[in-house]
């Protein structure tokens, strides 16, 4: 079993724009203005690789290469083979499904430390998030994302809930556990406080007309809270 990790460094909160666009030209737009308003974390959404593939990951690195960018590959099923994809393509970070068998999780952290990068996994539709963000750990994640999706917002008609199971994996976890869902400026402080170290925020920059004025009310809103050494 891998747990090789290398330490954080920098102040968390981070925040990390999600761009679940299908354009590069649309995601490169919105990924410079976020950046100009102090997003440290820009996210080739599912969709924009899927649509673009690994060019997606190589544009984002090479005009943001002070950026950490983030893939969200979401893999369920040969891990080895797309984590090294998309470090190769430039991904500082990869996020692959808390769903994947352990197997598929232990071969993505061998890859994570070959090429000295990081692995996120993401809970989405796990039905025990906590039991199962406790095995991930252990398995050799170094971020754990707490996620609500979508289309379970538009079921549900609401966003991420401060639940008893965020707050349980933010005091529990000894690696930082990420957030998404809804997330916007009146929550994301509430969302920070609650101990999330990285708030995923998709269609508050992504939907609004002005994408940098919506990534500095974001920013903005955090100011103050727990800016805590990694």
């Amino acid at each position: 079993m891998s747990t090789k990790r290398r330490a954080w460094k920098g102040d968390w909160p981070k925040v990390q724009v999600a761009l679940d666009l299908i354009r590069l030209e649309d995601a490169l737009k919105i990924a410079r203005a976020a950046y100009r308003a102090r997003v440290e974390w820009i996210e080739a959404g599912t969709p924009l690789i899927k649509s673009e593939g690994m060019r997606s990951l190589k544009e984002l690195k090479k005009a943001l290469p002070a950026a950490v960018i983030v893939a969200d590959m979401k893999t369920l099923d040969a891990g080895a083979i797309e984590m090294g994809m998309a470090y190769e393509a430039g991904a500082d970070i990869v996020s692959i499904s808390g769903l994947a068998h352990d197997s598929t999780i232990k071969d993505s952290a061998k890859v994570r430390d070959r090429y000295g990068r990081r692995l996120m996994v993401d809970l989405l539709i796990t039905s025990s998030p906590v039991i199962r963000a406790r095995e991930l750990e252990r398995l050799g994640a170094d971020i754990i994302c707490l996620h609500t999706g979508v289309d379970e917002q538009k079921a549900a008609g609401s966003s991420l809930r401060l639940s008893p199971a965020l707050r349980n994996l933010a005091r529990t976890l000894k690696i930082p556990l990420a957030a998404a869902g809804g997330i916007n400026p009146r929550l994301a402080p509430k969302v920070a406080a609650a101990g999330v170290k990285v708030l995923i925020v998709g269609g508050w920059i992504t939907g609004s007309k002005d994408p940098f004025k919506a990534a500095v009310e974001l920013v903005s809103s955090l100011r103050g809270i727990g800016a805590k050494k990694a």
